[in-house]
């Protein structure tokens, strides 16, 4: 018996671009077909009408994210023999820069709203194409419309149940996916800010919202850059959970009208528009202001 054999991860040769895109591959595909799956299952071909379910749509989406993303990733690190704390960044963050993250997704949301209230105006009113984009907008509405009402709570513990659900489990599932599994690898073979910006596209791409694109984007971008930055995944959760939980919050207290039908005319698109144009500098001063902590705390962060 040969008691120097060392085992070798059977995706360790694999050249890594190739292995990052296997992984997406494999882990889209599977979340889509095994959620798929599963909702067939239980609830046949109703899940955008069957509202008296909602507590078992919320626990199938939960349990997919955990089963058909967290789990492959998980899988993927292996075969791919690589060291599980510093392929998901288990470290303890830069606080400070963890610190500032937190207030850049909470500057940048009044923006995000106005830009797709006014992008929605502009895309809705367009001449060209409107059967088209009327035909992904009733999709995307039906979509929106199963969403919320995973969203909407009655009662505090309802509540609890749909942060956990739609904020904190997608907060731990996407971003060790995304943040951890391909931020790591994308780093080994591109540079820093090539890696975040792709990073965070990837990242927006994977939800299949056209009409959400770029603040995704944005949002994907910026979570990235505060992962790599502050050196740590738990940084990516934070911020990511936060956002969702923002949104959460805001059906919670305000209700499920304000989203379906945000109406606004006359003074109130100033407002909107100055609103935006704020949280938009108040965004980039915050990003200017973690990049400079960064290169102080390391010179190999410097994007240059």
């Amino acid at each position: 018996m040969n008691l120097n054999y060392k085992y070798k991860a059977p995706l360790s040769g694999m050249q890594t671009g190739l292995f990052i895109s296997l992984s997406l591959f494999l882990i889209f595909f599977t979340y889509q077909i095994g959620g798929g799956v599963i909702t067939y299952i239980f609830l046949g071909k109703d899940f955008f009408s069957d509202v008296g379910n909602v507590k078992l749509k919320r626990l199938i989406i939960s349990f997919s994210q955990f089963a058909f993303i967290l789990f492959p990733v998980l899988i993927l690190n292996i075969l791919r023999g690589d060291n599980f704390r510093d392929t998901f960044r288990l470290y303890k963050p830069n606080f400070l820069i963890l610190f500032l993250g937190i207030v850049g997704i909470i500057v940048i949301q009044p923006f995000i709203q106005a830009f797709v209230y006014f992008q929605n105006e502009i895309i809705f009113s367009l001449p060209l194409g409107q059967d088209i984009i009327n035909t992904i907008k009733e999709l995307l509405d039906a979509l929106e419309k199963a969403t919320l009402e995973l969203v909407v709570s009655n009662s505090i513990p309802e509540f609890i149940l749909v942060v956990f659900v739609l904020a904190l489990t997608p907060a731990v599932c996407e971003e060790f996916l995304f943040r951890g599994l391909v931020l790591s690898n994308m780093s080994r073979i591109l540079h820093p800010f090539t890696v975040i910006v792709l990073t965070g596209v990837i990242f927006a791409l994977f939800h299949l919202h056209p009409f959400n694109l770029i603040p995704l984007i944005i949002l994907g971008i910026f979570i990235t850059f505060v992962t790599y930055f502050s050196n740590s995944i738990l940084s990516g959760i934070i911020l990511h959970f936060l956002n969702n939980f923002i949104s959460a919050l805001a059906v919670f207290i305000f209700g499920k009208e304000d989203f379906t039908n945000p109406n606004i005319s006359g003074m109130e698109y100033w407002q909107m528009g100055i609103s935006g144009f704020i949280s938009l500098i108040l965004f980039s001063a915050t990003v200017y202001w973690i990049y400079n902590i960064a290169i102080k705390t390391d010179e190999r962060y410097k994007f240059g």
